[in-house]
């Protein structure tokens, strides 16, 4: 005859050992589908940062950037982004393209200083808008 303590013995170590069996399984299917969801994000992003700079001519913005905007940009002088900081760039490319290439062209004075053309005044819109988008593409998640 079993007692009522020895009959919860049993029940409680059965579930010890379901859970055991189960919880290799599950962690493994938890990594797989976190795994999964988690490469969504980033494709989404650069596809989006794609989608933004596409149409720029990316090689001459990288030229006009060397030339004009690294002294600035590649330090964060005058509080300007830093190229390739995702996280200082994220608010200005949430304000679109042509926010972002209109203060560039016409310049602006807010929490930073951002003389008008980077102050060369032979740039060209297209120029500066390629510029930007340089800088752009080199400041998102890849």
């Amino acid at each position: 005859m079993l007692s009522k303590h020895s009959n919860t013995f049993y029940i409680t170590r059965t579930k010890e050992n379901n859970m055991k069996r189960i919880l290799p399984v599950a962690a493994l299917c938890s990594i797989f589908f976190i795994g999964c969801g988690g490469a969504e994000q980033p494709a989404a992003e650069s596809n989006a940062a794609s989608e933004l700079v596409s149409g720029y001519d990316l090689a001459n913005g990288k030229e006009i950037y060397e030339a004009n905007c690294g002294g600035c940009h590649d330090e964060g002088l005058l509080n300007s982004p830093k190229t390739g900081d995702i996280e200082g760039w994220t608010a200005r490319i949430e304000q679109g393209m042509d926010t972002m290439i209109k203060k560039s062209i016409d310049g602006y004075i807010d929490a930073g200083n951002m003389p008008a053309k980077g102050g060369n005044d032979a740039l060209t819109d297209d120029e500066v808008a390629n510029a930007v988008a340089y800088m752009v593409d080199e400041s998102v998640a890849k």
